[in-house]
């Protein structure tokens, strides 16, 4: 556990098996959900791999993000080289879950020398076709439990031609409805208190969970996010591993689709009980999955 500076920030890092030559890398999601719930696959997987984590420039344990400071999927993506090149990593395999698939993807295509093989955990890599999905996937309660305006946002979500970010503050508004929080995290495997137990804790100040807000508008504000990733994937040469859980409703149908069609340099592992957290919710079938895909040749 320790910080590492960064184009003058200081970034929160740790690392796991670090007697070990290959190395693997985790983006979180979010955008801003720091690498609290890695830690315990990357000590399982530290046994035959290095393994890195890090809180994302803005996110709870690094620096902030200061108000009129420009920041984006650009910048984060030249962060990430310039800590792989100060750690003298010279490649690593890339494991990007949920939004951080996208940041996995924008890393590999930008700096492909420096990534071995590419890990999309969950990934959302559309996000307007992401939030469809989660629309549908709440539908469900929403007609049992929600108000009139609730039922008319999800009508909306599966239908609008969005465009800028209104998906965002639909997607916001939608999840402000639910009020089942195992439903709300995407979760089928767990309980979300048995996910709260290593995703959150109280030993840090609010200020700093705080932080994950500016973080997510500045990205939002750039907009990259908003773009799909999918063709991007075309432009990876690394070997691709999809990892997605059956009951997830952000890594959508079409998406998992695309690339069985499009991109034959990815093999996929699913996981039947799992919703959006697979290392939390199949932890043992996570770790074996991730440790053979690592060690093939």
């Amino acid at each position: 556990m320790a910080t590492i500076r960064i184009f003058g920030k200081n970034i929160y890092y740790e690392v796991y098996g670090e007697q070990h030559d290959r190395t693997l890398v985790y983006f979180h999601g979010g955008p801003g959900a720091s690498c609290l719930d890695f830690a315990a696959q990357a000590r399982e997987l530290g046994r035959q791999v290095r393994v890195i984590l890090f809180d994302q420039y803005g996110v709870l344990r690094s620096d902030p993000v200061a108000e009129e400071e420009p920041y984006g999927m650009v910048m984060q993506a030249a962060m990430i080289e310039e800590m792989r090149r100060l750690l003298h990593v010279e490649q690593w395999s890339v494991l990007g879950h949920s939004y951080g698939g996208m940041l996995a993807c924008l890393y590999a295509r930008t700096y492909p020398s420096a990534v071995s093989k590419l890990i999309l955990d969950c990934p959302s890599l559309d996000f307007v076709d992401s939030a469809r999905s989660i629309a549908r996937y709440m539908s469900g309660y929403i007609a049992a439990h929600g108000s009139d305006d609730a039922k008319a946002l999800v009508v909306k979500m599966q239908s609008a031609p969005y465009a800028g970010t209104a998906v965002v503050d639909d997607l916001l508004a939608l999840l402000g409805h639910i009020h089942d929080m195992q439903l709300r995290n995407y979760l089928h495997g767990v309980t979300f208190e048995e996910y709260a137990k290593v995703a959150y804790t109280e030993s840090f100040p609010e200020e700093m969970w705080r932080r994950s807000q500016t973080h997510l508008e500045k990205l939002i504000g750039e907009g990259k996010m908003l773009e799909s990733f999918l063709p991007m994937l075309k432009e990876i040469s690394a070997p691709i591993l999809l990892v997605n859980g059956l009951y997830d409703p952000a890594c959508s149908d079409s998406q998992i689709r695309y690339i069985r069609e499009h991109i034959p340099n990815a093999r996929q592992v699913l996981f039947e009980n799992s919703g959006h957290f697979p290392r939390i919710e199949e932890a043992a079938k996570y770790t074996q999955c991730v440790l053979d895909f690592l060690t093939q040749p």
